[in-house]
């Protein structure tokens, strides 16, 4: 348990770059995949030439996550208990919920919605969302209690941003708005993971440097 607190905050960088760059990494030896239009799980479906190495990436990087959650909880517990349960516990849900089940579950590229992998991926990948919005809205506010405008702003900043960026990548599914987003559907979904992975980021840079 110690070996998982020390290297918290190296699983959890490992996890937020990893994470992050391997759509980009293997956006190239995808003929044709385009990053602003094709939204990142399309790397994982059955017509992807890279669908094995992405799902094992997101199992890896998710894996991460959920390991870095234990450092996590004890780098917050001295603030507060529960803020330490619910950061720890947000981090954790989304490296099961939306990198690890991703490699797992399976999705053709022929799916419906209502087929059960594609709503299983779709629900629990939501659900991952949402709770990692948790982080920066936490940290957020514990910048405020503490009166740290300047970082209560970079969180509130990181939350907001996330948020815009998803309801105009959710957009797409919309009829008549839908058509108007459809040449920067990619764009979104991965702006709204840069401002996700902000936060998380910061996080295992504040464990360094209180080391």
């Amino acid at each position: 348990m110690s070996i998982l607190k020390k290297l918290s905050p190296l699983f959890l960088i490992l996890a937020v770059v990893g994470d992050f760059s391997l759509p980009y990494y293997l956006g190239q030896f995808y003929p044709g995949f385009d990053q602003m239009t094709m939204i990142i799980s399309q790397l994982g479906e059955s017509t992807s030439p890279v669908q094995t190495y992405f799902n094992n990436g997101s199992i890896v990087t998710g894996s991460l996550f959920v390991l870095s959650s234990v450092g996590i909880y004890t780098f917050f517990q001295s603030k507060s208990r529960r803020f330490a349960q619910i950061l720890a516990g947000a981090i954790a849900l989304y490296g099961f919920g939306d990198c690890i089940l991703t490699g797992v579950v399976k999705i053709s590229d022929t799916a419906s919605f209502f087929s059960p992998a594609y709503f299983l991926h779709a629900a629990f990948s939501g659900i991952a969302m949402v709770a990692m919005m948790f982080v920066p809205l936490l940290l957020a506010y514990q910048a405020s209690l503490n009166h740290q405008k300047v970082v209560s702003l970079f969180y509130s900043i990181c939350l907001l941003g996330s948020i815009a960026a998803l309801i105009l990548f959710a957009a797409y599914y919309l009829p008549v708005v839908g058509s108007l987003l459809s040449s920067t559907r990619g764009f979104w979904q991965r702006l709204s993971l840069f401002f996700l992975y902000l936060p998380a980021f910061s996080i295992a840079l504040r464990q360094l440097i209180r080391k």
